[in-house]
């Protein structure tokens, strides 16, 4: 089933804000980090009708980096991440991907390298809870 993929805005900040909450509690974006991410960066979402997942994403001339990505609790093992990815990678076909994901979180890794991300290295104790950090690269399909 194909949802609807759209580019969201300042108009999107109060739902972004609720989105965290839900997905990352403990660890969600204040209002003004997402407020400066949307000022210089872009967000999309995925879902039908509403956003079921959505996306923050910084892009360069050369690369994108997925800062967040999530599935709204309710929508979670339906594949909306998975396809929410490949929206993102049909939007930029021509860019390289960058994340970082906590080693400790098995789905997350496993889904990443399910689309074509690879592990280029681990930081540890980088998150403010001492996990360590795997950063993960997608290249570009020629």
């Amino acid at each position: 089933m194909s949802h609807s993929f759209r580019r969201l805005g300042e108009s999107d900040l109060s739902l972004l804000l609720q989105w965290e909450s839900l997905c990352f509690p403990g660890e969600e974006w204040t209002d003004k980090m997402i407020q400066t991410h949307l000022e210089f960066h872009v967000a999309f979402g995925l879902g039908d009708p509403e956003t079921q997942s959505y996306a923050l994403v910084c892009e360069t001339p050369w690369e994108i980096e997925i800062f967040r990505i999530a599935t709204l609790p309710n929508y979670r093992k339906l594949g909306l991440a998975k396809e929410l990815l490949t929206a993102l990678f049909q939007e930029f076909p021509k860019k390289e991907f960058f994340l970082e994901v906590k080693e400790s979180n098995i789905a997350a890794f496993g889904l990443y390298k399910s689309v074509g991300f690879t592990e280029l290295e681990r930081r540890k104790k980088y998150y403010p809870d001492g996990s360590t950090a795997v950063l993960m690269k997608r290249n570009p399909l020629e």
